[in-house]
C-alpha cells in the first residue's frame, strides 16, 4: 500500500488552477496555500576560475545549499533575462557627487545610446536569478487541509484575503530575516528580492512582454490584477501561446525536460558541467528548476534505498553463478562514497525537476531555437519537448506554484545543482560611473568603471591601474577611454606620451567633454620655456632645487663641478625679485651680467654663455628656453595636459652620465623635469582628482628617475588622490617593480603570447599562478579586448567600446595608408643665420612672465568648448551620423564548455566604405591652448612666422 502511494505521487499530474499571489513584499510572496521566500542571487565571477578553484567553489556552494534548504522544503530557481535600461545608467551618474566637465552630459548620453543599441540588438542582457523556498508550513500539514484552506481563501473578499496573507507573513518574519542573514553570508551572497522583481517574474510568464511594475514595497489587490493582464493558450501539444492583453504581443513558448536517463549526473565534470551558466550562449532560453531537499536523514535513507537495489542485483547474480556486472559494482561504490559525503555534511540529496524554457516570436523561430538548444547540450543533458503537458509545465514556471509533472524527476546530490553554476558568471566593474565597454563572458552586459570613485568603501584602496599587452593590442586606446571618464568628472590629467601617437585624445577631450587642454611637444619651438621650473614651482625652495638640477644637468661633468656655487648664487638673486620675473632665462641673464668685481665672475659669465647656447637645444628648450609668445605655462587646473616626449634622445646604451652626449644630457634633464612636474601637481590641491598616465612605461622605468617616480607615486597615490595609469608592453618588468603589485587596484591585460609576459600579466591580475584557462584567454584576445581585474578582485574578459566612428578615428594609433601625397614634393631647409626659436631671443622676462595677461601673447589661455556653446553656434557636440556608424556587438559562436569561450568582438566597427568619419568641429572663436607639433594651414601658404617655426624644427631634426 505504501509502495502504491509513492508511485501515485511520482506519476500523478496536478491540474489544479495556478497559484495566485495575494501579497508580495520585499523577499516574500503569499499565495492562498503557501508563503514563498524569494532571494535575488547576484552573478558571480567564475568565468576564468581554474579547475581546482571551480571545484572547491562548487563544494562550498553545495555545502551552503544543504544548510540553507530546510529538510523537505520545496525550492524554486528561476533564471531569466531582462533588457538593460539606460535609466539605470543615468541614475548611477546621479548618485555620483562630483564636479562635472562642461560636456559631461554629452559624454553620458553617448554611453547611454551605446547601451541602448546593444541591448536592442540582444547583446546586452541582464541575467536575473531568483532563489525561492516554500517556507515550512506551521498550519495544517496534510494536502487535504491545505486544499481546504485554499478553497476558503478563494471565497473571501480581497480585503480579508490580504489581511490573512499579511498575518501569515508576520508570524514567520523573524525566522525569514534570520534565513536571509544566513544566505547573505553564504557563497551565494543573496539578498531579499524586491517586491517589484517578484511581481515582474510572475507577470512576465503570463504576458511575455515589457511589464512596468510600480516601485512599491508591497503589492496586493488591484495592482497585482493589473499586472496579470495576459492570456495563455495551451491547446498546441508542443508549445503554449502567451498573449499580452495590453499590447497584443504574442509569444510562443516551449518547455523542455530531461529525457528518462538523459541526465547522467556521474558524467558531469567540472569544468564543463556548468549546465545552467551556459544559457548565456543561447538567445531566448531561460531555465526553471524546482526541487526538494531531503536533508541529512532523508538523504541517507534515499542512498540506502538505492544500495538495497544494487546489493539485490549483486546477490541475484551470485545465486546464478554469474559475475556481478561492473555497472552494479560502480553504482554501489558511488552510492557508498556519496553516503560518506552526506554523513560529513558536505552534501545532501535533492530531487530536481529541471525545465528549459524557449521563447520565440513565431513557431519557425521556436523550432530553430529548440534545435540549437538540444545541439548545445549534446553530451550534457538529453532534452525533450514533452507533448500534451506544455500547459502544466508552463504553470510550473509561475513563482509560488508547484511541481505539476513529477515523472521527470532527477535524484541528484546538491553539488549537481551547485555545479550548474546558476549563480555563476563574469560579473565585473562598478555599478556606477562611465560606460567603457562590453562584458565578453557569461554575464553579457555593459561594463562601468568609476575610476576616481571617492565612495567610503573605495577611499582606502590603492590608485594604480595597469594596462599591459603586446604592441597593437589596443592598450593605449583603452587607457584613453578610461581617462575620458575621469576628465568628465573634472579631473586633472597629465598624459605622458614618449612615442607621440596619442594626440587624438586631445581632440576628443576638448570637443566632446569641453575641458581645457594643453598640448606640449617638448621639441617644438612653440613649447620653448613651457616647462621652466621657475614658472610652475609653487614655492621658492622647490624653484631653487629644480632649477639648479636642470641647469647642472645641461652642463658637462667638468662644468658642473666648478659651477654649482655660481649657479646657486645666480638663482638666489633671481628668486629675490618679484614672482612674475622668475624664469630660467632670468638666471642665465644674471650669470652673463655678473660684474667683474664679484668672485668667480669669469666662471659665471662663461657658464651663462654655455647655458644660453644650451637653451637653444631642442631637447632642453622647453625647460631653459625663453617663453614663446605662442606658449603658456604648464596648466595646473582641471583638464588635460598632453606631454609629448617623442624625439627625446634619452641615453639607451650607456648608463654612465660622464659619457653622455649633449643631446642625451639635455633629454634626460627634460625627462626629469616632466616627472617632477607630475610629482608637484600630485602634491598640490589634494582635493582635486588627479591622473598621471604614463604610456610606453618601459621607456620610462628604464632610468632610475623614472623607476623611482613610479614606485613612489604608486605608494602615495591614495593619500594624494592621484591615480597612476601605467601602459607598457613589458608586463614582467612592471610586475617586478618593488611593491607595485600590492598597489594595483585594477588591471587590463591585453593579448600576450609569451609565457613570461603572461606570467607578468597574471601577477598584475592578482593571479600569481596562472592556469590553462587564463593562459588560453590571454593568447586569444583580439584588438581592443582585455582581461579586466576590478577593484573587487574579479576577473572577466571585456572589449572597450570606442562609442563612435569619430572617437575611433581620433584615438587610432595606426599609421595612415600610403598614398601618392604621403611624401611631400618640396622640402624646407634651415638657412644659416636664422633663429632656432619661434620668436626673437632678445625678448625680456617681463614680456613673457608667468603671470602675463592671458589675452596677450605669452599669456595663458585655457579653452574648452561646452555643449551649450557648440549648439549656440549651430554645431552639435557629437554628430549623430558618426554615432550611428558604430554598430553593436557581433554574434559569438559557441565553443567547448571545458574551455573559456573566445571573446566576442563588440563595437565599434569602421564606418561604411566611402563614408568619411563625421568629426565634430568646434565653432568657438578662441584659440586652442596647444603647443603641439606644427601643422600647415588649410590654404597651404606659410607666413614668415610659420616658415621660421618649420625651419627651426627642421634644423633640430638634422642636428
Amino acid at each position: 500500500m505504501k509502495r502504491s502511494g509513492q508511485l501515485r505521487q511520482t506519476f500523478e499530474r496536478i491540474s489544479a488552477p495556478p497559484a495566485v499571489p495575494r501579497l508580495i513584499t520585499d523577499g516574500a510572496e503569499v499565495t492562498d496555500d503557501a508563503v514563498w521566500v524569494w532571494a535575488q542571487i547576484p552573478p558571480g565571477s567564475t568565468y576564468l576560475l581554474e579547475d581546482e578553484d571551480l571545484t572547491q567553489a562548487t563544494w562550498e556552494t553545495a555545502s551552503a545549499m544543504g544548510a540553507l534548504l530546510p529538510p523537505g522544503a520545496e525550492y524554486h530557481i528561476k533564471i531569466m533575462w531582462a533588457p538593460y535600461s539606460t535609466e539605470e545608467y543615468y541614475d548611477s551618474w546621479e548618485a555620483i557627487q562630483s564636479v562635472r566637465a562642461p560636456g559631461a552630459g554629452d559624454y553620458i548620453e553617448l554611453g547611454a545610446r551605446r547601451i541602448t543599441r546593444n541591448a536592442e540588438e540582444g547583446y546586452f542582457r541582464r541575467r536575473i536569478v531568483l532563489f525561492g523556498i516554500r517556507w515550512p508550513d506551521t498550519g495544517p500539514a496534510t494536502p487535504v487541509d491545505r486544499a481546504s484552506r485554499a478553497a476558503r481563501q478563494r471565497l473571501r473578499s480581497q480585503y480579508t484575503a490580504h489581511k490573512d496573507a499579511h498575518e501569515r507573513l508576520v508570524k514567520i518574519q523573524a525566522d525569514v530575516d534570520r534565513w536571509f542573514a544566513q544566505l547573505a553570508r553564504s557563497p551565494l551572497r543573496g539578498t531579499a528580492a524586491p517586491a517589484g522583481l517578484i511581481a515582474w517574474a510572475y507577470a512576465r510568464e503570463i504576458r511575455r512582454a515589457a511589464v512596468e511594475v510600480p516601485d512599491e514595497l508591497s503589492l496586493a489587490g488591484p495592482v497585482l490584477v493589473d499586472l496579470m493582464q495576459g492570456e495563455v493558450d495551451p491547446t498546441n501539444p508542443n508549445h503554449v501561446v502567451v498573449t499580452d492583453l495590453k499590447s497584443g504581443t504574442r509569444r510562443y513558448v516551449s518547455i523542455l525536460s530531461p529525457a528518462v536517463n538523459g541526465f547522467p549526473v556521474e558524467e558531469l565534470q567540472i569544468p564543463g558541467g556548468e549546465w545552467l551558466e551556459i544559457l548565456t550562449e543561447l538567445p531566448g532560453v531561460e531555465a526553471s528548476v524546482r526541487g526538494v531537499s531531503h536533508g541529512q536523514t532523508g538523504s541517507i535513507a534515499l542512498i540506502d534505498q538505492g544500495r538495497k537495489m544494487t546489493r539485490s542485483q549483486a546477490r541475484e547474480a551470485g545465486t546464478h553463478g554469474a559475475q556481478v556486472p561492473l555497472e552494479v559494482s560502480h553504482a554501489d561504490d558511488a552510492l557508498q562514497m556519496r553516503r560518506q559525503e552526506i554523513q560529513r555534511r558536505l552534501d545532501v540529496m535533492t530531487t530536481n525537476h529541471a525545465r528549459w524554457v524557449v521563447d520565440a516570436s513565431s513557431p519557425d523561430e521556436l523550432a530553430d531555437r529548440i534545435a540549437k538548444l538540444r545541439d548545445r547540450y549534446t553530451g550534457l543533458v538529453k532534452l525533450e519537448v514533452v507533448p500534451y503537458v506544455q500547459g502544466l509545465l508552463w504553470q510550473e514556471l509561475l513563482p509560488g506554484d508547484r511541481i505539476r509533472v513529477p515523472e521527470f524527476a532527477q535524484h541528484q546530490p546538491a553539488r549537481t545543482l551547485a555545479g550548474s553554476w546558476f549563480h555563476g558568471g563574469s560579473a565585473i566593474g562598478d555599478s556606477a560611473g562611465p560606460y567603457i565597454g562590453a562584458n565578453l563572458g557569461s554575464t553579457p552586459g555593459p561594463v562601468q568603471l568609476h575610476l576616481v570613485s571617492r565612495a567610503a568603501s573605495d577611499r582606502s584602496r590603492p590608485t594604480t591601474i595597469a594596462f599591459t599587452g603586446q604592441s597593437g593590442s589596443g592598450k593605449s586606446t583603452g587607457l584613453n577611454m578610461v581617462t575620458l571618464g575621469a576628465l568628465a568628472e573634472g579631473a586633472w590629467e597629465l598624459l605622458v606620451d614618449p612615442k607621440g601617437d596619442l594626440g587624438g585624445v586631445v581632440d576628443v577631450a576638448q570637443q566632446l567633454l569641453g575641458v581645457p587642454v594643453q598640448v606640449i611637444d617638448v621639441l617644438d619651438p612653440a613649447a620653448s620655456g613651457t616647462m621652466d621650473p621657475m614658472r610652475f614651482s609653487p614655492s621658492v625652495d622647490l624653484a631653487r632645487s629644480l632649477t639648479l638640477d636642470a641647469m647642472l644637468g645641461a652642463l658637462s661633468a667638468e662644468d658642473r663641478r666648478r659651477g654649482e656655487v655660481v649657479l646657486e648664487t645666480a638663482i638666489d638673486n633671481v628668486l629675490r625679485a618679484p614672482r612674475d620675473q622668475w624664469s630660467a632665462q632670468a638666471v642665465i641673464a644674471e650669470l652673463t651680467a655678473t660684474p667683474a668685481s664679484r668672485p668667480h665672475a669669469a666662471t659665471a659669465r662663461e657658464l651663462g654663455g654655455i647655458l644660453a647656447l644650451r637653451a637653444k637645444q631642442a631637447h632642453i628648450r622647453a625647460v631653459l628656453g625663453p617663453l614663446s609668445r605662442h606658449a603658456q605655462p604648464l596648466m595646473t587646473g582641471r583638464g588635460l595636459v598632453y606631454l609629448g616626449l617623442a624625439g627625446l634622445d634619452l641615453p639607451r646604451h650607456n648608463p654612465d652620465p660622464e659619457r653622455w652626449t649633449v643631446s642625451e644630457r639635455c633629454s634626460i634633464t627634460t625627462f626629469r623635469i616632466s616627472l617632477n612636474y607630475a610629482l608637484q601637481q600630485s602634491r598640490n590641491v589634494r582635493e582635486l582628482k588627479k591622473l598621471v598616465a604614463l604610456t610606453e612605461l618601459h621607456l620610462i622605468t628604464g632610468y632610475p628617475e623614472g623607476k623611482a617616480f613610479v614606485e613612489w607615486l604608486a605608494r602615495t597615490g591614495r593619500a594624494l588622490q592621484t591615480w597612476l595609469l601605467l601602459d607598457t608592453q613589458a608586463a614582467a618588468d612592471l610586475a617586478g617593480l618593488t611593491g607595485l603589485v600590492e598597489q594595483i587596484v585594477a588591471s587590463f591585460a591585453f593579448r600576450a603570447d609569451g609565457r613570461a609576459e603572461q606570467d607578468g600579466q597574471a601577477a598584475l591580475l592578482k593571479r600569481p599562478e596562472p592556469g590553462p584557462r587564463l593562459r588560453q584567454m590571454q593568447a586569444s584576445l583580439g584588438t581592443g579586448e582585455a582581461i579586466m581585474l576590478d577593484r573587487h578582485g574579479r576577473l572577466a574578459p571585456i572589449r572597450f567600446d570606442l562609442m563612435s566612428e569619430w572617437i575611433s578615428q581620433a584615438l587610432s594609433t595606426d599609421a595612415g595608408e600610403d598614398t601618392e601625397d604621403a611624401v611631400p614634393t618640396t622640402h624646407l631647409t634651415y638657412q644659416p643665420g636664422e633663429s632656432t626659436n619661434a620668436h626673437d631671443d632678445r625678448a625680456t622676462v617681463a614680456d613673457t612672465g608667468a603671470n602675463a595677461n592671458p589675452a596677450e601673447p605669452g599669456g595663458r589661455t585655457t579653452v574648452g568648448h561646452t555643449s551649450a556653446e557648440n549648439r549656440a553656434h549651430g554645431d552639435p557636440a557629437v554628430d549623430d551620423t558618426a554615432l550611428d556608424n558604430a554598430p553593436a556587438l557581433e554574434d559569438r559562436a559557441p565553443v567547448e564548455a571545458s574551455q573559456p569561450p573566445a571573446p566576442t568582438a563588440p563595437p565599434p566597427a569602421p564606418a561604411e566604405e566611402g563614408t568619411p568619419p563625421a568629426r565634430p568641429q568646434s565653432t568657438h572663436s578662441a584659440p586652442t591652448t596647444r603647443s603641439a607639433a606644427w601643422r600647415p594651414p588649410d590654404d597651404g601658404v606659410l607666413d614668415d612666422e610659420e616658415l621660421e617655426a618649420v625651419t627651426s624644427a627642421q634644423r633640430s631634426k638634422e642636428r
